[in-house]
């Protein structure tokens, strides 16, 4: 099944929400267990990483914004709150329980007093069927603009060697600062990538994304980005998938075009491995983070836009990236041909 990115079917840009280009796809979604959450939400046209996770019985109608610490602006620091509740009766919530957040608790306080003006109603257009009683969660993130991030302009200036093929230059440019701030790790690697030195090039990335001390999602959604890359370039899939919770929390963040190819990879990778249904899951994540066509109905993180009128629309301040998009609807016909 390695050839499968190779096959190259054109086809027009189409609403590929629930896969109706696709029929054998469709019909193996069909046949698949509806309470796999991931079957649900591929059926039913949810939005991949909605900040009100589903499946669910509920619909949010306003949007909170929690205070972001000033203190954590000052240093950099990003991070995401999940947050388990129960919605009563009217609509309001309560019973409010930190179930997840990244890192430590930095933002659990914050992220607390905004979950208490949540406000829900029975969602009339979803076909799930409620085993969960009241209980839903949803996510708070905590996401800086590219200026605050606490990067150094001098990682991307290396970075800019490595795409020129100066790959000496961009050695020298990273290498002796390297040891002080973790960024200048991926500008290294990669130029030791493309000068042969492939196996400690792989261990660099991976070690700086796994490593738990290192606080700068902007840093890891860099390092993942050459990871999966190299990782694919030299076939090693099971590797990626290994990946899939660090690169899965980075996106819990945000980062989703940096991360447009990740999620491919892994997407194929998975597909490789013969888990079809999280193979569709994360191609599809990278199809719709593409940005290119946006169902209106997979608008809903937010409450607002899901009352746009135009039938599409792209989601404001994000590119479309076009040869992403394109890739994986041919992976998607491709997957079609043969699943």
């Amino acid at each position: 099944m390695r050839y499968l990115i190779s096959i190259f079917l054109l086809s027009p840009f189409s609403l590929f929400a629930t896969f109706e280009d696709y029929p054998e796809i469709q019909s193996f979604l069909s046949a698949s267990d509806i309470k796999n959450e991931k079957v649900f939400i591929l059926m039913n046209n949810k939005r991949l990483f909605s900040t009100d996770y589903h499946p669910s019985a509920y619909a949010r109608v306003r949007d909170e914004s929690p205070r972001y610490p000033t203190r954590m602006v000052q240093k950099g620091i990003e991070g995401y709150v999940e947050i388990g509740f129960t919605v009563n009766e009217d609509g309001s919530t309560s019973d409010h329980a930190i179930l997840e957040s990244q890192p430590s608790d930095y933002f659990d306080e914050y992220a607390l007093i905004e979950a208490k003006g949540l406000r829900y109603r029975k969602d009339l257009n979803t076909s799930y069927i409620n085993t969960k009683g009241s209980f839903h969660k949803h996510r708070f993130t905590f996401n800086l603009p590219e200026e605050s991030r606490k990067v150094p302009n001098g990682v991307f200036s290396c970075m800019e060697l490595v795409y020129q093929d100066k790959f000496q230059a961009a050695k020298s440019c990273a290498e002796n600062k390297v040891e002080n701030i973790s960024g200048y790790t991926i500008p290294y690697a990669m130029s030791i990538y493309y000068m042969g030195e492939e196996g400690e090039a792989i261990k660099l990335l991976s070690e700086l994304l796994k490593d738990q001390a290192e606080e700068s999602f902007y840093v890891k959604a860099l390092s993942a980005t050459a990871l999966t890359i190299f990782l694919f370039d030299n076939e090693r899939y099971e590797e990626i998938i290994n990946l899939e919770p660090y690169i899965t929390d980075i996106r819990k963040v945000g980062y989703s075009e940096a991360l447009i190819n990740s999620f491919y990879f892994l997407g194929v990778s998975l597909f490789y491995n013969d888990r079809k249904i999280d193979s569709l899951y994360y191609l599809k994540l990278s199809l719709q983070d593409s940005n290119c066509k946006v169902s209106l109905k997979n608008i809903n993180d937010d409450v607002k836009a899901s009352k746009a009128q135009s039938l599409y629309r792209l989601l404001p301040g994000k590119n479309c990236y076009a040869d992403s998009y394109n890739r994986t609807q041919q992976t998607f016909q491709a997957i079609n041909n043969i699943i």
